[in-house]
């Protein structure tokens, strides 16, 4: 027997054989709301019973193309994030996740970013979304997930996904949205990485609460500079005002190896933030252009090209760390 917290929305799985009463009153345990629970059988007895079940994570769950018994508990999630947009986030995400994949790696992306641009560049439109996930009373977060023709994992979004915010900014603990949903998969995929809008809000706040690391893509320009800035600035609170552990990476990306101001602020960079910048870097190529007119990431478009080799072997650089 399922039931749902009608406040914060976790499900439980009831032995419905310790309800002794038509209607008993459960607790639940993460949020502490108080609800009832309901017997689905007429014939009941006099005593009363406090419901206390499993939650929804510990539940068998199905996956298109995963069996429920090929579990790996050592799933590392990623948040893409920078304050500034036009800085190559959803194009490393993509590029990125698939060249994971071709390394034999289970890969999830979740396009958390309200324009939805990660999910039309793998060919979906009108999918269903985080947005359905949590005001959805009876799925969980797997049956949202779609097995796409990239060997990947997709978890879309789509315009309602801009509603989110706005419904539940004000709930408690409204930050660890992702985050609780994502405990009922981590364990099925080897990474899970994140797309997340351009800006430092309720999106990039669970992204960034629900991952391991966030790689913060950035060109060698000053404006971008300052997104970096921004989101690292965000995970320095995180860590001081939770006991969060959230690493962070920065690959350089649309890099111009001809151009000054690039190679100043590529200077700067390496400076400010040492160790956390990658070593590979993505130059800038106009097949990643091309490659989005046609709906392919920059590897299957041309397996020759610069940025889509500089992908995979930024892919190999995450994995060795």
């Amino acid at each position: 027997m399922i039931v749902t917290c009608n406040n914060c929305k976790t499900r439980y799985n009831i032995n419905e054989s310790a309800i002794k009463k038509a209607e008993v009153s459960a607790r639940c345990a993460k949020c502490k709301q108080l609800f009832t629970v309901r017997k689905s059988v007429e014939k009941v007895s006099s005593s009363s019973a406090v419901v206390i079940g499993q939650t929804e994570e510990t539940l068998p769950i199905k996956i298109d193309g995963i069996n429920a018994s090929d579990v790996n508990k050592n799933a590392k999630i990623i948040s893409v994030c920078n304050q500034k947009g036009g800085v190559a986030k959803t194009t490393t995400a993509l590029n990125l996740g698939v060249s994971l994949s071709l390394l034999k790696k289970r890969v999830l992306i979740i396009d958390f970013d309200i324009q939805a641009n990660l999910t039309l560049l793998m060919g979906y439109k009108d999918a269903k979304s985080f947005f359905e996930v949590i005001h959805s009373k009876d799925t969980g977060l797997s049956e949202y997930i779609i097995k796409t023709k990239l060997n990947m994992w997709l978890l879309p979004s789509n315009s309602k996904m801009a509603l989110l915010s706005k419904t539940h900014l004000q709930d408690e603990n409204f930050e660890y949205l992702l985050r609780d949903k994502l405990k009922t998969v981590s364990q099925y995929f080897d990474y899970i990485i994140i797309d997340t809008p351009p800006s430092g809000d309720f999106y990039t706040l669970n992204a960034l609460l629900a991952s391991d690391m966030a790689i913060i893509p950035t060109p060698c320009e000053y404006l971008s500079m300052q997104g970096v800035n921004h989101i690292v600035n965000m995970i320095n609170v995180i860590r001081e005002k939770s006991d969060h552990v959230l690493d962070y990476k920065i690959p350089i990306t649309m890099f111009e190896t001809d151009n000054t101001v690039s190679r100043v602020v590529l200077k700067k960079l390496k400076d400010e933030y040492t160790d956390h910048v990658f070593v590979t870097m993505i130059e800038k190529d106009s097949k990643i252009q091309e490659s989005q007119i046609v709906h392919k990431p920059t590897i299957y478009y041309d397996k020759e090209s610069r940025a889509g080799r500089q992908y995979y072997n930024l892919a190999k650089e995450l994995i060795n760390l």
